[in-house]
């Protein structure tokens, strides 16, 4: 079984791109973080991180089974991290019970803000960043009660019901210097060949990587090449457009939380919207998980969505 502490400290070495920065993040020698990153390479018998010695300047550069690893080990932290919560909560507080409501990054603030407050009495509501796409697996395994999802107009999700809650449109991202950033808004035909980031979802439900990809397109708006591997988080999705790595399809919810002077959203007029909705597992009959997504619904629809 792989050790959290490890885990740890292999994402503190990808976020820094530094030994040296993430050792000290984690108040640690540099020694013992080399070691601790060499046995767990030892356990997965494969190369993580790699130091860049031509080009120091670049720091630690992760490699594909590295790349592979992180969501997952950024997934098992957050829940031990919500279990050991959770555990503490019900400890000190018996008689009041905690729902999670797990969300993914860009999810709009105003929904936040109603999954918060939408706890009756005795039920105490708390919500999780989840590692990117990781919203119908947390639900599934448990580790959330309630989720706020992104998802293709229309679709269903297997052993969960979906509350469409509003609808959002899909932005392209782009360098601010890439040629098309000049416009207001986009099609697909102007994004015809261009290269895609790799939103991953291979083994997700239906249509959710089509989702990311812009797909289907015309044939006239071919889809150009798919740049991996996937990306764990928003701020890696960022720095890969902003690289001219390849451009991005996301929410127009992403760019109103996440902005960044080197990078541009652009509206793809030809393209669905999304849809932005509350999920859980059904059969759920637990008194209350049903409470407070009613409340959530309620408050929702009183706002207008």
């Amino acid at each position: 079984m792989l050790d959290l502490e490890l885990l740890r400290r292999f994402v503190a070495v990808v976020d820094t791109r530094s030994f040296t920065i993430a050792a000290r993040e984690l108040r640690i020698s540099q020694p013992a973080l080399s070691q601790g990153i060499a046995r767990l390479e030892r356990e997965l018998g494969c190369r993580l991180v790699e130091r860049n010695r031509r080009d120091p300047s670049t720091g630690v550069l992760v490699t594909a089974a590295g790349a592979t690893l992180l969501p997952e080990a950024l997934a098992l932290i957050a829940a031990a991290e919500r279990a050991e919560a959770r555990t503490r909560r019900a400890a000190s507080s018996p008689r009041r019970q905690v729902i999670t409501i797990g969300f993914s990054p860009g999810t709009p603030p105003a929904l936040l803000d109603a999954a918060l407050t939408s706890g009756a009495d005795g039920i105490e509501v708390v919500a999780v960043q989840l590692a990117w796409g990781r919203e119908h697996e947390a639900l599934v395994d448990g580790s959330a009660d309630l989720a706020l999802l992104q998802y293709p107009l229309g679709a269903e999700l297997p052993q969960c019901v979906l509350r469409e809650l509003a609808r959002v449109d899909r932005v392209a991202l782009l360098p601010v210097d890439h040629p098309l950033a000049a416009r207001p808004e986009v099609r697909l035909a102007d994004l015809a060949g261009e290269p895609i980031l790799d939103p991953g979802f291979e083994d997700g439900p239906v249509g959710f990587r089509e989702l990311w990809l812009g797909l289907p397109r015309p044939e006239a708006a071919p889809i150009g090449r798919v740049v991996g591997p996937p990306k764990a988080t928003v701020d890696e999705m960022y720095a890969f457009v902003a690289a001219h790595r390849g451009m991005a399809i996301t929410t127009a919810a992403v760019p109103d939380v996440y902005q960044r002077g080197d990078v541009v959203a652009r509206r793809i007029v030809d393209l669905d919207a999304v849809a932005l909705g509350l999920g859980l597992l059904a059969g759920d009959r637990r008194a209350g998980v049903l409470r407070t997504a009613s409340a959530m619904v309620e408050r929702i629809t009183a706002q207008g969505g």
